[in-house]
């Protein structure tokens, strides 16, 4: 079994393949494709969902189904926030972005936009320079010493901070030229290239770049970007980006309003969760069949049952569910012939699965909780078996064995063949051998 979920193999000009479109999303990504089209405007459309919840792989789909559509197509840029922020300025990497849409062969359109760029950089620069120089040459290092910088500037021959304002006077109105010529020029730019229809700016894990990166990224696309003719959908987790306008203005802020200032209209990511439509039961199974090599299957059936019975009452991020299954790889091709012994196979399931989506659990039961109280911890105490998956009654089986008495091991075992092994004697504690294994791995 392979260790690591390959990555989805999703062409530029792909689309909604049946093969990786499993949760039947294509409907959505026609239903938003209409919205921005019909919408015009200068619009900032957010799409939210949570960590590991397929929204990266829902975008590289869209993007092909874009470019393919049956009617007319929509030119669509992709920016990876992320991969960005090790950038000071977003601008200049925003502004790239539709640079690279300028046909090569175009040289005056080309100039023509790096003037208007060169322009309209150096009006975002200028501002407070000289002070700021003079500041940083006096010698003070810490921003901090409001008093130092006081002093300093106290210092200041009066002709000079006359000369700086003057200047700044000056400047002024030609950096607000400069500015509003360049937005001119992208609105013309971005119709072209559009040809009609909006030209689609995704902006991808805003939730997992620097937060000040992040929260610039939205004031350059407020100020500098809004113009006719550009749609931005960002690509984010929304708690996440609030989280980081708290980190960086105070846990007194408002964020969720401070956010509606940049965002013009919220959609979400759909997850199904019914009990017979789970998208978390479908990735499960989509991703071990991905993760299995040629002609290897579980014949353990029950093992997959348990995993998708957790994974339906849990609720789990897709990335949580592929970082259970590598583990359970891990284990899996270090047991040798006790992977074929039923119960140890699926007490590796359950064992894994709770690493990644509960990881103190076990540790817990390492410290001589009581059932009850593991029970209480995990939420199987609301564990209803008219309602919810069968299969949480051999979880709760295989707990209470491991912390049970002898008495409490019997009962069990008569209850359930599964705890006899091949030779009809019963398991000794499989969850703290499996603990112990896993205690020497970590995964990234």
């Amino acid at each position: 079994m392979r260790m690591i979920f390959p990555e989805p193999d999703i062409t530029p000009t792909s689309g909604f393949t049946e093969k990786v479109d499993i949760f039947k999303r294509k409907d959505f990504g026609d239903r938003l494709a209409n919205l921005i089209e019909k919408s015009g405007g200068s619009s900032v459309i957010a799409l939210d969902a949570g960590w590991g919840e397929g929204k990266s792989t829902f975008i590289k789909m869209w993007r092909g189904y874009l470019s393919n559509r049956d009617r007319k197509k929509i030119t669509s840029i992709y920016f990876d926030a992320f991969a960005n922020d090790y950038q000071e300025h977003p601008f200049l990497a925003l502004a790239s972005e539709i640079y690279q849409l300028i046909p090569t062969t175009d040289k005056k359109k080309q100039e023509k936009f790096r003037d208007n760029l060169s322009q309209a950089t150096k009006s975002l620069t200028r501002g407070a320079i000289k002070v700021a120089a003079k500041i940083t040459t006096a010698g003070i290092v810490d921003g901090s010493d409001v008093d130092s910088i006081e002093k300093i500037i106290s210092n200041f021959k009066s002709k000079e901070i006359d000369e700086i304002v003057d200047e700044k006077l000056k400047q002024a109105k030609n950096d607000k030229s400069s500015l509003q010529k360049f937005k001119n020029h992208l609105t013309e730019i971005s119709q072209e290239i559009g040809d009609g229809s909006p030209l689609i700016f995704i902006i991808d894990e805003l939730d997992r770049c620097r937060p000040d990166f992040a929260l610039e990224l939205l004031e350059q696309i407020k100020h500098l970007f809004s113009v006719e003719g550009i749609t931005f959908l960002l690509v984010t987790n929304r708690k996440q980006l609030e989280d980081s306008i708290r980190a960086k203005y105070g846990t007194e802020i408002n964020a969720t309003n401070y956010l509606n200032k940049f965002v013009h209209l919220w959609v979400e990511l759909p997850r199904a969760s019914d009990k017979h439509n789970d998208h978390g039961v479908t990735f499960l199974k989509y991703a071990l069949k991905e993760m299995m090599e040629t002609d290897e299957k579980i014949n353990n059936t029950d093992t997959i049952e348990i995993l998708a019975a957790l994974v339906e009452y849990y609720k789990p991020s897709f990335r949580e569910i592929e970082r259970t299954l590598t583990y359970f790889s891990i284990i899996m091709n270090m047991s040798g012939e006790k992977k074929y012994d039923s119960i140890f196979q699926i007490t590796i399931a359950i064992v894994c699965y709770f690493n990644v989506y509960q990881p103190n659990l076990f540790r817990a039961i390492d410290s001589e909780l009581t059932y009850d109280q593991v029970m209480n911890k995990s939420r199987l105490d609301k564990f209803n078996p008219e309602t919810d998956p069968h299969y949480l009654g051999v979880v709760k089986d295989i707990i209470k064995y491991e912390l049970g008495d002898k008495e409490t091991k019997e009962e069990i075992i008569q209850k359930n063949s599964l705890f006899k092994n091949h030779f009809g004697r019963p398991h000794n504690s499989v969850i703290k051998e499996v603990r112990s294994w896993l205690s020497d791995i970590k995964i990234n």
